[in-house]
């Protein structure tokens, strides 16, 4: 395992660890202060404590799958979305 892979995981782990923990207290406060859904009371008019949460379930996603990307592209060696070419730098012949 290289350096950059473990600290890319390490970075997802506790972002992952952020994300569950907010979404606790998230649920937590909703049950805790019950409001009525009215103009008053959710932002804007119109977006709705379930549409925020979906949002950032949404925003998390598409995150984590744009660093893979990032990741594979940048970082790894071994790409899992091009094929692996073969070397030319290490042609050894034998005559």
């Amino acid at each position: 395992m290289s350096v950059s892979l473990i600290i890319f995981i390490i970075i997802h782990v506790i972002v992952l660890a952020y994300f569950i923990e907010s979404l606790r207290r998230i649920s937590y406060r909703s049950r805790e202060y019950p409001l009525e859904d009215t103009r008053d009371t959710i932002p804007f008019g119109f977006m709705k404590l379930r549409y925020v949460i979906i949002l950032y379930i949404i925003t998390y996603i598409a995150w984590v799958i744009f660093s893979i990307w990032l990741y594979t592209t940048f970082l790894s060696t071994d790409s899992l979305i091009t094929p692996k070419s073969p070397s030319r730098g290490n042609v050894i012949l034998d005559l």
